[in-house]
């Protein structure tokens, strides 16, 4: 019996083509179960929002302009390694202070036309307070709240 095995063109094209298709199964199983990764594949939270303080009819406001929109509205972030990345603009004429009571949180003294981004991150579930520091030092008032930083628990956390 004399077995010989011929190779023509056609069967090394086949060969070939089966070749790298296992070669992608393999790598793409490797790959998919890490086993290839030097860096995590998720990468960090981060939930970026941006506010100004504006006078709307002789009164001091917190506008929303990115993230939540309206007026003093309520700001919503998770707990955990969650970073909230608030941007903070003073569009009045006076300074101001951003601050979150509770979380002792605050952009740096805001004169017209600059901003300050501060990150917060927070283990815990809250309801903390805004308002502006500024104003109540100033004026030696009452604090007047202005809007509310709620950090929330999902799922995962």
């Amino acid at each position: 019996m004399n077995l010989e095995f011929k190779f023509s063109e056609g069967r090394i094209i086949a060969f070939s083509v089966i070749g790298m298709i296992l070669v992608l199964v393999i790598s793409l199983i490797l790959i998919g179960q890490g086993a290839v990764r030097h860096v995590p594949i998720s990468f960090k939270e981060v939930i970026k929002a941006k506010v100004a303080f504006k006078n709307i009819e002789g009164d001091l406001k917190v506008v929303g302009i990115i993230g939540n929109r309206g007026i003093n509205p309520t700001l919503i972030s998770r707990t955990g390694e969650t970073e909230y990345a608030l941007t903070v603009i003073n569009e009045d004429k006076e300074p101001h202070m951003f601050y979150i009571d509770g979380l002792n949180v605050h952009t740096k003294l805001l004169r017209y036309g600059e901003n300050d981004t501060i990150t917060i991150i927070s283990n815990k579930e809250g309801t903390y307070n805004y308002y502006d520091r500024i104003s109540v030092q100033k004026n030696n008032e009452p604090i007047i709240t202005m809007g509310k930083f709620k950090t929330l628990k999902v799922a995962g956390d």
